[in-house]
């Protein structure tokens, strides 16, 4: 994994744009792909993160977004690794990266939604210490259920929880 870097995008050009959007379209298919609208706002207004090869080459997306209700958890929107770098580690690294960041963000807990079928991406995120939440029937669109995952955060690392915590307004 040492031939890998992991980086939070804070600004983006027309270019970086296109390529987002075509890896988006070809890793989650163009009905769940996010667009030129939606990639710069989660850029500007939540965590985009990429696992790129030293070449620079955007091999893995981590896409976190806050949750309104509760201000110290977090949801990933979206994570993908480039298929033809599967089954390397690579997602367990970017995960890592990305848990890591929340921990020391002050994030107390992190959701995602997963494809009941998708058995690798599941087990993954159990391996990490994510549980299931809820089952959501058709939670983006007819017949496309979902698991809603959770992962505790301040329960995964105990006592050596992080002081600093997310800022929230009611503080």
């Amino acid at each position: 994994m040492s031939e890998i870097n992991f980086r939070v995008l804070e600004k983006f050009d027309a270019n970086l744009l296109d390529i987002l959007k075509k890896l988006e379209i070809e890793n989650l298919g163009s009905n769940a792909a996010i667009n030129e609208w939606q990639i710069p706002v989660i850029i500007r207004y939540g965590k985009f993160i990429t696992a790129e090869l030293h070449s620079g080459e955007i091999i893995g997306i981590c896409e976190i977004i806050r949750e309104w209700k509760e201000c110290r958890a977090a949801f990933i929107h979206s994570f993908y690794i480039k298929e033809k770098f599967r089954n390397r580690g690579l997602g367990r690294g970017l995960l890592a990266y990305t848990i890591k960041m929340l921990i020391e963000e002050g994030f107390e807990s992190v959701e995602l939604t997963v494809d009941l079928e998708n058995k690798l991406a599941v087990n993954l995120y159990k391996g990490f210490g994510f549980e299931i939440k809820e089952f959501r029937p058709n939670e983006y669109g007819r017949g496309i259920n979902r698991h809603l995952m959770i992962l505790k955060l301040k329960e995964r690392i105990g006592d050596s929880y992080v002081n600093k915590r997310a800022t929230c307004k009611n503080d």
